[in-house]
Protein backbone atom coordinates (compact mmCIF):
# COMPACT_ATOMS: atom_id res chain seq x y z
CA UNK A 1 0.00 0.00 0.00
CA UNK A 2 2.70 2.25 1.06
CA UNK A 3 4.18 1.88 -2.48
CA UNK A 4 1.36 2.78 -4.16
CA UNK A 5 0.42 5.31 -2.60
CA UNK A 6 4.32 6.66 -3.05
CA UNK A 7 4.02 6.18 -6.82
CA UNK A 8 1.17 8.13 -7.04
CA UNK A 9 2.72 11.02 -5.03
CA UNK A 10 5.86 10.83 -7.31
CA UNK A 11 3.79 11.27 -10.40
CA UNK A 12 2.25 14.72 -8.25
CA UNK A 13 3.31 18.32 -9.79
CA UNK A 14 0.69 20.97 -9.40
CA UNK A 15 -0.86 22.77 -12.55
CA UNK A 16 -1.64 26.09 -12.43
CA UNK A 17 -4.81 26.72 -14.19
CA UNK A 18 -6.18 30.33 -15.53
CA UNK A 19 -8.63 31.96 -13.43
CA UNK A 20 -10.93 33.48 -15.98
CA UNK A 21 -11.17 30.34 -17.87
CA UNK A 22 -14.82 30.02 -18.48
CA UNK A 23 -14.81 26.02 -17.96
CA UNK A 24 -11.90 24.48 -16.98
CA UNK A 25 -10.90 20.87 -16.18
CA UNK A 26 -7.61 21.32 -14.09
CA UNK A 27 -4.96 18.47 -13.20
CA UNK A 28 -4.04 18.33 -9.54
CA UNK A 29 -0.57 16.56 -9.39
CA UNK A 30 -0.83 15.02 -12.65
CA UNK A 31 -4.93 13.36 -11.81
CA UNK A 32 -7.81 14.22 -13.45
CA UNK A 33 -10.22 16.50 -11.80
CA UNK A 34 -13.72 17.30 -12.04
CA UNK A 35 -14.24 19.83 -14.73
CA UNK A 36 -16.09 23.11 -13.17
CA UNK A 37 -16.47 26.98 -13.82
CA UNK A 38 -15.14 29.46 -11.62
CA UNK A 39 -18.01 32.44 -11.41
CA UNK A 40 -18.47 35.98 -10.03
CA UNK A 41 -18.60 35.82 -6.04
CA UNK A 42 -20.27 38.34 -3.74
CA UNK A 43 -17.63 40.81 -3.83
CA UNK A 44 -14.00 40.85 -5.55
CA UNK A 45 -10.78 39.72 -4.47
CA UNK A 46 -12.85 37.54 -1.75
CA UNK A 47 -10.73 34.82 0.36
CA UNK A 48 -13.08 32.13 -1.27
CA UNK A 49 -13.78 31.22 -4.92
CA UNK A 50 -17.68 30.32 -6.46
CA UNK A 51 -17.11 27.12 -8.20
CA UNK A 52 -19.97 25.44 -10.58
CA UNK A 53 -19.20 21.69 -11.15
CA UNK A 54 -21.86 20.33 -13.77
CA UNK A 55 -23.58 17.00 -13.09
CA UNK A 56 -21.32 14.08 -12.78
CA UNK A 57 -20.97 10.61 -11.37
CA UNK A 58 -18.99 9.78 -8.30
CA UNK A 59 -18.30 6.77 -6.72
CA UNK A 60 -19.09 6.75 -2.98
CA UNK A 61 -19.66 4.79 0.45
CA UNK A 62 -21.02 6.06 3.58
CA UNK A 63 -19.19 5.68 6.49
CA UNK A 64 -20.33 6.52 10.14
CA UNK A 65 -17.91 7.57 12.48
CA UNK A 66 -17.87 8.61 16.00
CA UNK A 67 -15.44 11.69 14.73
CA UNK A 68 -14.39 13.38 11.47
CA UNK A 69 -10.75 11.71 11.37
CA UNK A 70 -12.04 8.31 11.57
CA UNK A 71 -14.08 8.59 7.97
CA UNK A 72 -11.25 9.38 5.00
CA UNK A 73 -9.29 6.08 5.81
CA UNK A 74 -12.07 3.78 5.87
CA UNK A 75 -14.15 5.20 2.81
CA UNK A 76 -10.72 5.50 0.70
CA UNK A 77 -9.89 1.66 1.25
CA UNK A 78 -13.53 0.88 0.23
CA UNK A 79 -13.06 2.91 -2.55
CA UNK A 80 -9.30 1.93 -3.54
CA UNK A 81 -10.45 -1.58 -3.89
CA UNK A 82 -13.12 -0.50 -6.01
CA UNK A 83 -10.68 1.17 -8.69
CA UNK A 84 -8.13 -1.66 -8.31
CA UNK A 85 -10.08 -4.37 -10.07
CA UNK A 86 -13.20 -4.76 -7.13
CA UNK A 87 -15.66 -4.02 -10.03
CA UNK A 88 -17.83 -6.08 -12.43
CA UNK A 89 -15.64 -5.74 -14.88
CA UNK A 90 -12.31 -6.38 -12.91
CA UNK A 91 -10.96 -3.63 -14.43
CA UNK A 92 -8.28 -0.77 -12.94
CA UNK A 93 -9.52 2.50 -12.96
CA UNK A 94 -7.75 5.91 -12.94
CA UNK A 95 -7.07 7.65 -9.41
CA UNK A 96 -8.50 10.93 -9.79
CA UNK A 97 -8.63 13.62 -7.08
CA UNK A 98 -9.86 15.13 -4.70
CA UNK A 99 -11.75 12.78 -1.90
CA UNK A 100 -14.67 14.64 -1.11
CA UNK A 101 -16.43 13.95 2.31
CA UNK A 102 -19.78 14.94 3.17
CA UNK A 103 -19.91 16.11 6.50
CA UNK A 104 -23.77 15.77 7.69
CA UNK A 105 -24.66 17.52 11.14
CA UNK A 106 -25.41 14.98 13.69
CA UNK A 107 -28.71 13.52 14.82
CA UNK A 108 -27.57 14.46 18.20
CA UNK A 109 -24.99 14.98 20.80
CA UNK A 110 -24.34 11.21 20.89
CA UNK A 111 -25.23 9.78 17.68
CA UNK A 112 -22.22 8.91 15.14
CA UNK A 113 -20.95 11.34 12.34
CA UNK A 114 -22.51 10.16 9.35
CA UNK A 115 -19.87 11.21 6.30
CA UNK A 116 -19.79 9.93 2.28
CA UNK A 117 -16.56 9.66 0.89
CA UNK A 118 -16.33 9.95 -2.56
CA UNK A 119 -13.90 9.50 -5.93
CA UNK A 120 -14.47 11.29 -8.65
CA UNK A 121 -15.57 8.97 -11.89
CA UNK A 122 -12.73 9.64 -14.45
CA UNK A 123 -14.25 11.23 -18.08
CA UNK A 124 -13.15 7.88 -19.89
CA UNK A 125 -16.08 5.96 -17.42
CA UNK A 126 -18.28 8.80 -16.73
CA UNK A 127 -21.13 7.50 -19.29
CA UNK A 128 -20.90 4.01 -17.67
CA UNK A 129 -18.53 3.31 -14.91
CA UNK A 130 -18.42 -0.12 -13.60
CA UNK A 131 -20.80 -1.75 -11.31
CA UNK A 132 -19.51 -1.73 -7.74
CA UNK A 133 -19.65 -5.37 -6.71
CA UNK A 134 -18.97 -4.57 -2.73
CA UNK A 135 -22.13 -4.11 -1.14
CA UNK A 136 -21.07 -0.80 0.68
CA UNK A 137 -19.59 0.85 -3.00
CA UNK A 138 -22.30 2.57 -5.12
CA UNK A 139 -22.06 5.30 -8.41
CA UNK A 140 -23.67 8.93 -6.92
CA UNK A 141 -25.28 10.78 -9.68
CA UNK A 142 -24.37 14.96 -8.69
CA UNK A 143 -26.48 17.52 -10.04
CA UNK A 144 -25.12 20.48 -11.41
CA UNK A 145 -23.93 22.10 -8.08
CA UNK A 146 -22.63 25.13 -7.11
CA UNK A 147 -20.07 25.87 -4.21
CA UNK A 148 -18.16 28.27 -2.28
CA UNK A 149 -14.43 26.80 -1.81
CA UNK A 150 -12.02 28.38 0.81
CA UNK A 151 -8.45 26.47 0.39
CA UNK A 152 -5.87 25.72 2.97
CA UNK A 153 -2.95 24.09 3.99
CA UNK A 154 -1.41 21.53 6.32
CA UNK A 155 -2.80 18.24 7.67
CA UNK A 156 -6.01 18.50 8.26
CA UNK A 157 -7.81 17.29 11.61
CA UNK A 158 -11.52 17.41 12.79
CA UNK A 159 -10.69 20.62 14.16
CA UNK A 160 -9.28 22.35 11.22
CA UNK A 161 -12.16 21.69 8.86
CA UNK A 162 -14.61 22.79 11.27
CA UNK A 163 -12.51 25.77 12.00
CA UNK A 164 -12.32 26.70 8.31
CA UNK A 165 -15.89 25.92 7.66
CA UNK A 166 -16.75 28.51 10.15
CA UNK A 167 -14.45 31.03 8.58
CA UNK A 168 -15.95 30.51 5.72
CA UNK A 169 -19.52 31.02 6.46
CA UNK A 170 -18.82 34.01 8.24
CA UNK A 171 -17.13 35.48 5.42
CA UNK A 172 -20.59 34.90 3.25
CA UNK A 173 -22.02 36.42 5.61
CA UNK A 174 -20.19 39.11 5.96
CA UNK A 175 -19.75 39.25 2.60
CA UNK A 176 -23.90 39.57 1.91
CA UNK A 177 -25.16 36.00 1.67
CA UNK A 178 -28.05 35.24 3.14
CA UNK A 179 -27.81 31.97 5.54
CA UNK A 180 -31.39 30.77 3.90
CA UNK A 181 -29.29 30.96 0.23
CA UNK A 182 -26.35 28.04 1.79
CA UNK A 183 -26.63 24.55 2.61
CA UNK A 184 -25.78 24.67 6.86
CA UNK A 185 -27.11 21.05 7.81
CA UNK A 186 -23.62 19.77 5.73
CA UNK A 187 -20.14 21.11 4.19
CA UNK A 188 -17.90 19.07 1.79
CA UNK A 189 -13.98 18.44 3.70
CA UNK A 190 -12.00 18.20 0.51
CA UNK A 191 -8.15 16.29 0.47
CA UNK A 192 -6.21 16.69 -2.87
CA UNK A 193 -3.22 14.63 -0.90
CA UNK A 194 -2.06 11.18 -0.30
CA UNK A 195 -0.90 11.11 3.47
CA UNK A 196 2.88 10.69 2.00
CA UNK A 197 3.12 14.20 1.33
CA UNK A 198 4.62 16.04 3.60
CA UNK A 199 4.79 19.84 2.07
CA UNK A 200 2.79 22.19 0.26
CA UNK A 201 -0.49 19.64 0.76
CA UNK A 202 -3.40 21.22 -0.30
CA UNK A 203 -7.70 20.70 1.27
CA UNK A 204 -10.36 22.63 0.72
CA UNK A 205 -14.43 23.38 2.45
CA UNK A 206 -16.93 23.56 0.22
CA UNK A 207 -20.70 25.13 1.56
CA UNK A 208 -23.03 24.31 -0.77
CA UNK A 209 -25.24 27.03 -2.61
CA UNK A 210 -29.16 26.56 -2.41
CA UNK A 211 -30.73 26.43 -6.01
CA UNK A 212 -33.55 29.41 -6.19
CA UNK A 213 -35.78 26.86 -5.76
CA UNK A 214 -34.32 25.23 -2.76
CA UNK A 215 -34.28 29.16 -0.80
CA UNK A 216 -37.88 29.88 -1.89
CA UNK A 217 -39.02 26.64 -0.41
CA UNK A 218 -36.38 27.77 2.68
CA UNK A 219 -38.13 31.37 2.97
CA UNK A 220 -42.11 29.75 2.66
CA UNK A 221 -41.33 27.30 5.54
CA UNK A 222 -40.42 30.19 7.53
CA UNK A 223 -42.83 32.35 6.90
CA UNK A 224 -45.80 29.05 6.97
CA UNK A 225 -43.34 28.02 11.00
CA UNK A 226 -41.70 30.87 12.71
CA UNK A 227 -41.73 29.37 15.84
CA UNK A 228 -40.76 25.98 14.84
CA UNK A 229 -37.58 27.23 12.92
CA UNK A 230 -36.62 29.29 16.01
CA UNK A 231 -36.61 26.34 18.12
CA UNK A 232 -35.06 24.30 15.41
CA UNK A 233 -32.18 26.97 14.92
CA UNK A 234 -31.85 26.87 18.89
CA UNK A 235 -31.07 22.88 19.05
CA UNK A 236 -29.15 23.30 16.12
CA UNK A 237 -26.27 25.49 17.72
CA UNK A 238 -26.65 23.59 20.97
CA UNK A 239 -25.83 20.51 19.12
CA UNK A 240 -23.45 22.09 17.18
CA UNK A 241 -21.21 23.26 20.11
CA UNK A 242 -21.24 20.11 21.94
CA UNK A 243 -20.10 18.53 18.48
CA UNK A 244 -17.15 20.53 18.39
CA UNK A 245 -16.26 19.23 22.05
CA UNK A 246 -16.46 16.40 21.04
CA UNK A 247 -13.88 16.62 17.80
CA UNK A 248 -11.55 18.75 20.58
CA UNK A 249 -8.23 16.45 20.45
CA UNK A 250 -7.80 14.36 23.72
Amino acid sequence: MFKVLRLIDIRCSLQYIPQNSLSIMPKYNGYETPEYQVIDGPVKDASYEVRKYPTAKWTSTEVSSPVLDGAPSTGFRRLFNYITGKNESGNTISMTCPVTIAVNNRESAFANMKTIVSFYVPTSHQEKPPVPTADDVYTEDRKETTVYVKTFGGFAKSKDWYNQVTQLREDLIKDGVKEDQIKNDMFYAVSYDNPYKFFWRRNEVWITKKSNKETLSSNKNKIQHPMKNKLQSFKNDSENNEDNANLAPR
